[in-house]
C-alpha cells in the first residue's frame, strides 16, 4: 500500500518541555514532527546546558507514533519499566557514542556541498557519502575531506527513483557501523547552537532521535521564507537517530519526496528540540529556483509525491521573508 504524502505528518498533542536543550523555557504546545524531505516541505545564541544532559531529556521522551498517541513527557518510573529487546538496549550508551553524518549528493560542485562537507568535519567523527551519478566532479570534492570514511559512486542515477537512493545510503551508512546517523543534505548547514549540543543530545540513553526547526532560507541567507506553503520551521523535522543493529529499517516506495529516516525509526522514543538548521537550497538566484521548479514539474507533474501549489509557489515575485537569526 503506497502511503499517502499528506498523511506523513503525525500530531502530537500534550506537554513537551524543552530544557537544556537550547533553553529554560517550558510550554504546551501542538507539535508536528515533520518526516518529509527538506526540498518537499511546504517549505541564540545562549550555549546548551552540557552540565545535566541524561536525567533531563529523559524527562523529555515522546513517539511519534500511531494515530491516536499523544505526545507525553516520559517519567523514569515509566520509562525504566518499558520493556525492550536486548539488542536494541545494550546499544544504548550515554558516552564514547560515534556520530556519522550520511549525504546523497548528485552534481553539487560549484554550490555548498563544500561548504557543508567543512562544517560537518568540525563536529561530526565520520561522513558517508552516495553520490548518485554526478558529471560534474562531485565525487573528487568528497574525496578531498579525510571524515568522509565512505564514497559510492552510483553509475546510474537513483534520482528519479528516490525511496531506493535514500535506501542505499542509509545501507551504507549501516555498514561503517555508526552509533548515531545525522542526515544531511548537501545544502544544509547546523547553526552554531545545535552543533555545541550534538554531544549532548547523542550521549544520553533515554531518546533515539531528536528533530529540529529546518528554516528555508530565501535569494540569500538574511532571510528565510514563511507563509502557508513555506512553515517548516514551525514544525520539527528528525534527522538524528540512534542506529540499532538488527532493527528493521525501512523506506516508503516514493519516488519523490522521500522522509529522511527510515519510517520505522518513527515508533522509538525521540526529542524535538528548538535547534536550528539553515536550508539553503532556495538562497541562491531566481534561475536556480526556476530549475528546481522545472525539475519538480518534470518529475511529478500531477502532484503524486507533493503539492502543486507549493510547486508553483516557488515562482511568487514577492515571498514573504522574515529576517533570520540564530538565537530566540
Amino acid at each position: 500500500m503506497m502511503l499517502d504524502p499528506k498523511k506523513r505528518r503525525q500530531q502530537l498533542n500534550g506537554p513537551m518541555v524543552h530544557r537544556n536543550i537550547r533553553t529554560e523555557t517550558t510550554y504546551t504546545p501542538t507539535v508536528t514532527v515533520d518526516l518529509t524531505h527538506t526540498d518537499a516541505s511546504g517549505e541564540g545564541d545562549q550555549p546548551p546546558n552540557h552540565a545535566q544532559p541524561a536525567q533531563n531529556i529523559r524527562s523529555q521522551v515522546h513517539h511519534w507514533g500511531g494515530q491516536g498517541e499523544q505526545d507525553a513527557a516520559v517519567s523514569q518510573e515509566e520509562t525504566s519499566t518499558f520493556k525492550e529487546p536486548f539488542s536494541i538496549r545494550r546499544v544504548r550508551k550515554s558516552k564514547g557514542n560515534k556520530l556519522t553524518a550520511m549525504l546523497q549528493v548528485r552534481n553539487e560542485r560549484g554550490r555548498y556541498l563544500e561548504e557543508v562537507l567543512h562544517d560537518l568535519s568540525e563536529f561530526v567523527d565520520e561522513i558517508v557519502i552516495v553520490d548518485d551519478a554526478s558529471t560534474d566532479g562531485t565525487p573528487e570534492l568528497c574525496k578531498a575531506y579525510p571524515k568522509v570514511v565512505r564514497l559510492e559512486v552510483l553509475e546510474k542515477p537513483l534520482f528519479a527513483e528516490e525511496w531506493r537512493l535514500r535506501n542505499t545510503l542509509w545501507q551504507a551508512a549501516a555498514g561503517t557501523r555508526p552509533d548515531w546517523l545525522l542526515s544531511v543534505d548537501a545544502d544544509e548547514l547546523y547553526s552554531t547552537e545545535a552543533k555545541k549540543a550534538i554531544r549532548t543530545l547523542i550521549n544520553q540513553e533515554y531518546a533515539d532521535w531528536f528533530a529540529f526547526r529546518f528554516y528555508d532560507m530565501w535569494g540569500g541567507r538574511t532571510h528565510y521564507r514563511e507563509d502557508d506553503l513555506w512553515c517548516l520551521h514551525k514544525r520539527h523535522t528528525a534527522s538524528l537517530v540512534r542506529y540499532m543493529p538488527g532493527y528493521p529499517y525501512f523506506y516508503p516506495q516514493q519516488n519523490h519526496h522521500v522522509p529522511r529516516l527510515p519510517l520505522s525509526c518513527t515508533v522509538l522514543p525521540g526529542v524535538s528540540t528548538e535547534l536550528k538548521v539553515q536550508h539553503l537550497g532556495w538562497a541562491g538566484s531566481l534561475e536556480d529556483r526556476v530549475r528546481k521548479y522545472l525539475r519538480y514539474k518534470r518529475i511529478d507533474p500531477s502532484g503524486e509525491w507533493g503539492n502543486l501549489a507549493h510547486y508553483e509557489s516557488i515562482l511568487d515575485p514577492e515571498p514573504r521573508l522574515i529576517p533570520w537569526k540564530e538565537g530566540p
